[in-house]
């Protein structure tokens, strides 16, 4: 059993709070500012934390007797035509998008075979590229080469 102390009253706060060389006006500000805050407790001693949200089992609606007896009845009952007919053409549909899918994965592997073997008859003809060719350009005379001629003519 743990002892709750007792809540402070405004006369109690006097005790606590001294305003020295302030003007009346702002001490009676400031005690009315303290006395409307109270400090909440700390966070560890809180039983649920208002950040983390805690969500509680939800009930299902339980089945009586009578509801659940209704569709056990229509159960054994033989299957509807259209249900079957709905379902057959179903996996007609599904089995003929998987045959077009198998032609024209076998249509695209015959077409990169075949551009294979076209490139592969193809490369002895091509032209070899050579990786570091330099462009050769007509050398200019250089300044200086300019300059030691004219140098030469006036001497």
């Amino acid at each position: 059993m743990s002892v709750q102390p007792e809540p402070l009253k405004e006369e109690d706060f006097d005790k606590f709070i001294v305003f020295d060389g302030s003007s009346p006006e702002d001490v009676s500000h400031a005690r009315q500012l303290w006395s409307s805050l109270s400090l909440l407790p700390p966070q560890e001693s809180r039983l649920v934390s208002a950040d983390i949200h805690q969500r509680l089992p939800v009930s299902r609606p339980q089945r009586t007797a009578a509801t659940s007896a209704a569709p056990r009845l229509a159960a054994p009952g033989p299957p509807d035509i259209s249900a079957l007919r709905q379902r057959q053409e179903e996996r007609q549909r599904y089995v003929a998008m998987a045959e077009q899918r198998k032609e024209i994965l076998a249509l695209l592997r015959r077409q990169r075979e075949q551009r294979i073997q076209k490139e592969l008859l193809s490369v002895p003809f091509k032209p070899k590229t050579k990786l570091n060719r330099e462009k050769v350009q007509p050398q200019k005379p250089s300044e200086s080469e300019m300059d030691e001629e004219l140098v030469r003519q006036l001497q």
